[in-house]
Parts: structure tokens; sequence; C-alpha cells
């Protein structure tokens, strides 16, 4: 603990830092309570993605059930590799309730069947099924990916931020509200000592003016 000086404007001081020691205790559960909202929002969006991550994914692999019996698997793999392409994602910083995000930012995935690498001959209607399932797909895991990233960098806020408020609750103020105290009561023990003396001198005084006549 630091040392603590017995003045007013040390009290005065003390008083202040204590004033703001509450005051951003007020604002940071007020951000806490701003996060856990958006907390909830974003984890609600992460399982209605998901969910749908999971509808798309399985009529996919139907599609790709379908095509490899109807085209054959070396067909499908073909046209697989054909198609392959790179997916540029773009990292955007956005702001939510106060925090920065990186806001996963890309290019339509879908494609026309002409525009994905392989030649008519060797596509179908089986191929191009597959494929557009396959795009929906991996647009839809990019959907989820950027609700994942926001999920877990506004869970990392609400970490900091308890941690913050609990500093402030259980250290920080009861410190300050010690020392104000422990100040108050040093200055109110100096002013009833200097009363006291006060008396003893004025009481002094009478008695001397009491014998000089």
């Amino acid at each position: 603990m630091e040392q603590v000086s017995a003045t007013r404007s040390e009290l005065l001081a003390r008083r202040a830092r204590l004033a703001l020691a509450r005051r951003g205790r007020v604002l940071l559960e007020e951000k806490r309570e701003q996060l856990m909202l958006e907390f909830r929002r974003a984890a609600d969006l992460v399982l209605v993605e998901a969910g749908e991550l999971d509808k798309i994914s399985a009529s996919g692999r139907h599609a790709l059930a379908l095509a490899e019996v109807a085209e054959g698997p070396e067909a499908v793999r073909s046209a697989a590799l054909a198609a392959r392409r790179k997916i540029v994602l773009v990292a955007r910083p956005v702001v939510v309730a106060g925090v920065e995000i990186a806001e996963i930012e890309y290019e339509p995935i879908g494609r026309g069947r002409f525009t994905r690498g392989y030649t008519a001959e060797g596509s179908s209607a089986h191929i191009d099924a597959v494929a557009a399932e396959f795009e929906a797909a991996i647009e839809q895991l990019l959907r989820l990916a950027a609700y994942e990233v926001r999920l877990r960098r506004l869970s990392q806020e609400i970490g900091i931020t308890n941690r913050r408020v609990n500093a402030l609750v259980t250290v920080v103020i009861p410190q300050l509200e010690y020392e104000t105290r422990l100040i108050l009561s040093r200055l109110e023990e100096r002013e009833r000592q200097e009363i006291y003396r006060f008396k003893r001198i004025k009481g002094r005084k009478g008695t001397r003016l009491e014998v000089s006549a």
C-alpha cells in the first residue's frame, strides 16, 4: 500500500479518485451488458448458420453420390480438379459495441456453368448440381466463420471487461475507501487534539490572569 498523507489535499485527491473509480465501474458494467447482448446475438446467428451449413452439406453429399453413380467417380473428380480456384478473403475492421472486430469479405462463390473451368463435354446436369451445392456450402462456411470470429472476439473482450470490473470492485474501490476513511479519521483526530490543546492554552491564560489580579 502506498504511503498515505493525512492532509486535506490528499483527502480531496482520494475522494476524486474514488469517484472516478466508481464511475469507471458503472461504465464498464454498461459496456459488459452491451457486449453480452452482442454475444448472445452472435451466438444465435452461429447456431442458425451452423444448422444451415449442415443442411447444405447433406444436400451436397447427396448430389455428389448421384453424380458419381450417373457419371462415374473419375468424371466427377476430373471436373472438380478443373473447377479449383483460389478464394480471396479480405479482413475489414468494424466496430461492434465499441470493440474492433475483423469482418471477412469475399467475392460471391457461386459461378455459372461455363465459368467453372471445365468444358461442356466434361460436364452434365449432375456435375453442375454438385458444383452448385458445394459452392453454396463454401459460401455458407465462410459466413459461419465470420460469425464465429465475431463470437470469439466478443468473448475475449467480455473476459477483459470482467477482469477490470472485478479489479475495481474487489481491489481498487475498497482500497480507496479505506484510505479515504483513514485520512478522514486522522484529520478528525488531529482536529480534536488541536481543540484540546487550544482549550488547555486558554485555561492556562485564564489562570495566569487570576493570579495576577
